[in-house]
């Protein structure tokens, strides 16, 4: 217990770098539309991408193919990241994001690249050789980044999870789920925690679709209240997160509340609750849960987390941060721009490009 007292109490931001996050002139109506190059300086995009190669380094080696003697790599891995990133804000195919960059040279040159840019094969090959763990990372600095300007508290969080249809067919590592009254559902799981204050994402962990939300829901409960060092206060969740394990993380760890929701079907409770419990546990439970729900819509209508072209976890997991890395780089810009208004509008902070 005293060891994990020590990790509430440091947690990611002790190891985060310092940037300046003060506030920027900006409109006070209407939109804001940054453009790539603005965007990237002001989340500071290459000092954290730096950060997380860095610490991906450290955890795991590279997983670039060593090809013999010849020429040495032309491109950083930073400049390949920091494309992989401007790709998925704006939401642009390989082709579309090779030709940008390539066509505006000050964007380039802010991405680390030379006189050339790199062609889509190589970055194809570069981007998958990156992993998971530096866009994990880069996740995290952002979600960071909003917990020291105080956008997330972490006082409230909400635990849900999302299915993704797997793209492809024969995807090896999507699985089959089947619920209770609705058609089976080949892919992925997107499980996520989230900050009720503002609605913004604090954890995100992919698995395959059969995966139960009770064997993921409390480890990254957990981990979100490690990492940041949150005090947390409630967490809610749905009736699939009722497990003895849930239970002893947040009341005996974490020292919380858990407000989850239970189904009155199982073992004949139903005739233990009266109207009056009912009406004050939708209040008090289902209500606030409702906002996980939004946010997966909110992710997969305005972020297209839902229109993936791709397939093995490694992609689909890349995909799914990078979706979620721009729904904090927008939060994080319009915090910035004194524009609180603006957190979760994609469309009024981007410039169409």
């Amino acid at each position: 217990m005293e060891s994990i007292t020590k990790w509430l109490e440091a947690g990611l931001l002790q190891g985060l770098p310092v940037w300046d996050c003060a506030g920027l002139p900006g409109k006070e109506r209407g939109k804001l539309r940054l453009s790539p190059e603005q965007l990237l300086q002001v989340i500071h995009a290459e000092e954290l991408a730096e950060w997380s190669l860095g610490m991906a380094h450290k955890l795991e080696r590279p997983r670039l193919k060593k090809r013999g003697a010849g020429a040495p790599q032309k491109y950083r891995e930073s400049s390949v990241f920091l494309m992989a990133v401007v790709q998925s804000v704006w939401r642009k195919s390989y082709e579309q994001i090779i030709d940008y960059v390539a066509s505006h040279p000050c964007l380039a040159r802010q991405m680390g690249f030379g006189e050339r840019t790199i062609s889509k094969g190589q970055y194809w090959e570069r981007r998958q050789a990156l992993g998971i763990l530096p866009f994990l990372f880069f996740f995290l600095g952002l979600a960071g980044q909003l917990v020291r300007l105080g956008v997330i508290t972490g006082q409230e969080l909400i635990v849900d999870s999302s299915l993704l249809r797997a793209w492809y067919k024969d995807d090896p590592g999507a699985r089959w789920q089947k619920y209770a009254g609705k058609k089976a559902v080949f892919g992925y799981k997107v499980h996520t925690v989230l900050c009720h204050r503002t609605d913004l994402p604090v954890f995100v962990v992919v698995t395959a679709a059969h995966v139960h939300d009770s064997q993921v829901g409390w480890l990254i409960i957990l981990l979100s209240a490690l990492l940041y060092g949150f005090r947390v206060l409630i967490v809610y969740a749905d009736a699939a997160y009722f497990d003895g394990k849930m239970f002893r993380v947040v009341q005996n760890i974490l020292h919380a509340h858990p407000a989850i929701h239970y189904n009155l079907r199982r073992q004949g409770k139903r005739k233990l609750a009266t109207l009056f419990f009912l009406e004050q546990w939708q209040r008090l439970v289902t209500t606030p849960r409702t906002a996980i729900e939004r946010h997966f819509a909110w992710m997969k209508r305005y972020f297209g987390l839902k229109y993936f072209q791709g397939f093995t976890y490694l992609r689909v997991t890349q995909f799914v941060l990078l979706t979620y890395i721009a729904a904090l780089a927008v939060a994080l810009a319009a915090h910035r721009y004194q524009r609180p208004d603006l957190y979760r509008r994609r469309s009024m902070v981007l410039a169409h490009v």
